[in-house]
C-alpha cells in the first residue's frame, strides 16, 4: 500500500508542468551620458586648468577647473559644463562618488568659479558622494555666475582716462603696487581725483571686476593699479 502511494506521488510530481518563477529582471541602469543629457556631437570649448582628488573618508571625489571663453550663451556654457562633467567622470581611473567642474573665464582662480559651477553626484549633492549609488539616483546641478553674461568693456593699452572717486568716504584714489590687494603696505601713493592717467595694462578678476595698471600723465610720474570704477575714460 505504501509502495503504491509513493509511486502515485512520484507520478504526479513527474507529470507536473509547473516551474519555479523566474527572478525579476534587474532594471537597466542609465549611462552617465544619459543622466547628464549632453547634446550628441557637441564640440566643447573649454580647456583644462587643473584637477585634484579631495577624497574624504575613502570616497573618491574629483574637483576639476576649466577655462571657458567669454561670450558663450547660457545654453552653450551649460553644455560645456555637462560635457566636462561626463568626460572627467568617465575618464577617472576609479569609480567616482562625485565630480565637480568649476568654469572660469578670467585668469584669476582664487575668487571661485566666475562663469559656472557643476556638480554630478547622488541626488546632485556633493556631500552625498558614494560610488555605490546607482547612476539612476545621480543628478547634475549647475549654477551660473550672472556677471559672466554681462558685457565687459576693457580700456585698451594707451587709453587715456581721469581718476575719479568711488566713495564719498574718501577724497583720494589709492594706487597699489599689486593688482589683487590694497593693503597699507601695498599703497604707492594717494592721488587726487582729476589726475590724468594712461592705461598700461589690465587684469580681469571675473565677478570682482577689471583692475587697471595706470601711469600718471604728468610729473611726478607714478605707476600702479586702480579699480575700474576709479577711471573715467576720456
Amino acid at each position: 500500500m505504501r509502495l503504491m502511494a509513493a509511486a502515485l506521488s512520484l507520478a504526479v510530481l513527474s507529470g507536473c508542468s509547473c516551474s519555479s518563477p523566474e527572478p525579476k529582471e534587474l532594471a537597466k541602469q542609465p549611462t552617465a551620458a544619459e543622466v547628464l543629457g549632453g547634446k550628441p556631437g557637441f564640440t566643447p570649448r573649454y580647456e583644462l586648468i587643473d584637477m585634484e582628488r579631495p577624497d574624504i573618508a575613502g570616497v573618491p571625489r574629483l574637483v576639476v577647473r576649466v577655462r571657458v571663453p567669454r561670450g558663450l550663451t547660457r545654453e552653450e556654457l551649460e553644455q560645456n559644463v555637462r560635457h566636462a562633467l561626463l568626460h572627467f567622470y568617465e575618464s577617472a581611473p576609479v569609480r567616482l562618488g562625485a565630480v565637480s567642474v568649476g568654469a572660469y573665464a578670467s585668469e584669476r582662480l582664487n575668487m571661485g568659479a566666475d562663469a559656472a559651477l557643476g556638480e554630478f553626484a547622488p541626488g546632485g549633492q556633493w556631500g552625498e558622494a558614494d560610488p555605490a549609488v546607482p547612476l539612476s539616483a545621480w543628478q547634475a546641478k549647475i549654477s551660473f555666475e550672472e556677471h559672466y553674461f554681462r558685457t565687459v568693456e576693457v580700456l585698451a593699452k594707451g587709453a587715456r582716462a581721469t581718476l575719479v572717486l568711488s566713495s564719498e568716504f574718501s577724497n583720494t584714489i589709492s594706487l597699489s603696487r599689486k593688482a589683487n590687494q590694497w593693503l597699507e603696505e601695498d599703497i604707492l601713493a594717494e592721488l587726487k581725483p582729476g589726475v590724468p592717467v594712461v592705461v598700461v595694462g589690465h587684469e580681469d578678476f571675473g565677478k570682482v571686476g577689471v583692475r587697471y595698471e595706470v601711469e600718471t600723465a604728468s610729473k611726478p610720474k607714478r605707476k600702479g593699479w586702480v579699480h575700474s570704477f576709479n577711471l573715467k575714460p576720456e
